[in-house]
């Protein structure tokens, strides 16, 4: 009887954290970051679409706010390149190609408004999880942009 009980207080325990993980509003997604990067020096805001907006080097960055897939923390800069003629479209498209082949986690894209952007993306097991790999995101979107354009401007 002990070991039924056991169990079926496990599963109960399993379902309330489950459940209250699952159930982050949009608010408390946005107040953890926005703690989070106050913690770590940032200046951060919630900017119109409630994404949370904040510089790193002086570039501004965006942690997008997902309250619908959890598991998944992205970090965007957006629109570091202008593309301004066909030309360099077929040379952005080569470059970001090989940037994000070769740096991990960072992808660099080219956007419909002939910009072009860096996101990183991982998943996480719990919406807190993204503060182990908060920091390393940043440097990764910050090297990948270095290394973009250096390869634009071989």
């Amino acid at each position: 009887m002990k070991f039924c009980k056991f169990w079926v207080f496990l599963f109960i325990m399993c379902f309330i954290a489950f459940n209250a993980a699952a159930q982050m509003s949009r608010e408390d997604l946005q107040q953890m970051y926005l703690t989070h990067l106050k913690e770590e020096g940032y200046q951060p805001e919630i900017d119109s679409d409630g994404d949370i907006k904040f510089k790193a080097e002086g570039r501004t960055l965006y942690i997008i706010v997902y309250e619908d897939d959890l598991d998944f923390f992205q970090i965007i800069y957006p629109n570091f390149w202008e593309i301004e003629s066909e030309a360099e479209r077929e040379k952005v498209a080569s470059v970001a190609s090989y940037v994000t082949r070769t740096t991990k986690v960072a992808k660099v894209y080219m956007t419909r408004a002939d910009d072009t952007s860096i996101s990183a993306e991982i998943f996480i097991e719990k919406p807190e999880n993204f503060k182990t790999s908060f920091k390393r995101m940043i440097d990764v979107i910050l090297l990948a942009r270095r290394e973009f354009i250096e390869k634009m401007n071989e």
